[in-house]
């Protein structure tokens, strides 16, 4: 009895970790980060416009700190949403052959 729940914990990660990259190769999950990816490029121009025109109409120091701060992250999402896009297409040459 003990080995076989042994087994069964064992057996779990082993299974879910399957299902995950199984999906994370996946054509839909890749067209929903390559759609996410052009949001958040949208939202960086966006913001780096707002930055412009804060500088331009000499904005407060904190104001123009916030808005680099934005910037900042927006590039962070984005290199994480492309690292995530080059892993999911790695995936998928993986499973071709």
């Amino acid at each position: 009895m003990m080995r076989k729940s042994l087994y069964l914990i064992l057996a779990a990660p082993l299974a879910l970790s399957t299902f995950s990259t199984a999906q994370a190769g996946s054509s839909a999950d890749l067209r929903a980060d390559e759609l996410r990816l052009r949001q958040e490029e949208n939202q960086l121009q966006r913001d780096r416009d707002r930055l412009y025109i804060d500088r331009r109409h000499r904005a407060p120091r904190y104001v123009i700190r916030a808005d680099e701060d934005r910037v900042r992250a927006d590039r962070s999402r984005i290199r994480a949403i492309k690292a995530d896009i080059r892993r999911d297409r790695q995936i998928r040459r993986r499973r071709r052959y």
